[in-house]
C-alpha cells in the first residue's frame, strides 16, 4: 500500500518519500512567452494579427498542459501497476480555490496572494491525478480526510505539527 500527499510546493509525494513534480516552460518558452505577452499589449483589439499572437500564446500553454497529463499518466499507471491499496487525500479543490474577493461591503483581505495560491493549486493537476487513478485502479484507491494527515504518525496515531520537521522530513516526537 501506499499514500499520496497533494501539495503546491512537490504536487505529488509517496509516502515513500518519492516526490514527483510537473514540468513546466523552459527557458526558451518562458522568453517567448514573455515576447508574446508584451506584443499583445501594444497591438489593437480585434485586429488579425492580436488573434494571432492569443493563438501562439495560447500554443504554448497547451504545450505546457500536455507535458503534465503525460506526467499524471505515467506516474498513475506505475502506481496502478504496483500497488494494491493507494490511498489519497480527498481534498475539496473548489472549495480551496474559491474568490478571497469579498463584496462590496465587505471586501477582501489579501486577494493578491490568494489569486496566487489559487492559480498554483489549479496548476498541480490533482483533480486530474485523483480521477486517472480512480479510472486505473479501480476499487483500489481510498480517499482519505486531509486533516492532520502530514502531522500523525502511522505507528502510534500521534498527531503534533512538531512531527513534520518538512515536506520530505518525517520525526514523530511520541515514538
Amino acid at each position: 500500500s501506499i499514500g499520496i500527499d497533494c501539495g503546491v510546493t512537490h504536487p505529488f509525494v509517496t509516502s515513500e518519500g518519492d516526490m514527483h513534480h510537473l514540468p513546466g516552460f523552459t527557458k526558451g518558452e518562458q522568453t517567448r512567452l514573455y515576447k508574446l505577452q508584451r506584443k499583445l499589449a501594444r497591438q489593437d483589439k480585434g485586429s488579425k494579427s492580436r488573434e494571432i499572437t492569443k493563438r501562439s500564446m495560447a500554443s504554448l500553454r497547451h504545450r505546457e498542459i500536455d507535458r503534465h497529463k503525460d506526467v499524471i499518466e505515467k506516474l498513475t499507471t506505475n502506481l496502478a501497476r504496483n500497488y494494491d491499496q493507494i490511498m489519497i487525500e480527498d481534498l475539496k479543490i473548489s472549495n480551496m480555490t474559491r474568490s478571497a474577493k469579498g463584496t462590496l461591503t465587505e471586501p477582501g483581505k489579501n486577494v493578491a496572494q490568494k489569486t496566487g495560491l489559487n492559480r498554483a493549486i489549479l496548476n498541480s493537476g490533482w483533480g486530474l491525478f485523483a480521477q486517472r487513478l480512480e479510472h486505473k485502479a479501480a476499487g483500489r484507491v481510498t480517499r482519505v480526510s486531509p486533516a492532520y494527515t502530514s502531522q500523525t504518525c502511522n505507528a502510534c496515531r500521534n498527531a503534533c505539527r512538531k512531527n513534520r520537521e518538512s515536506q520530505a522530513i518525517f520525526h514523530c516526537r511520541n515514538c
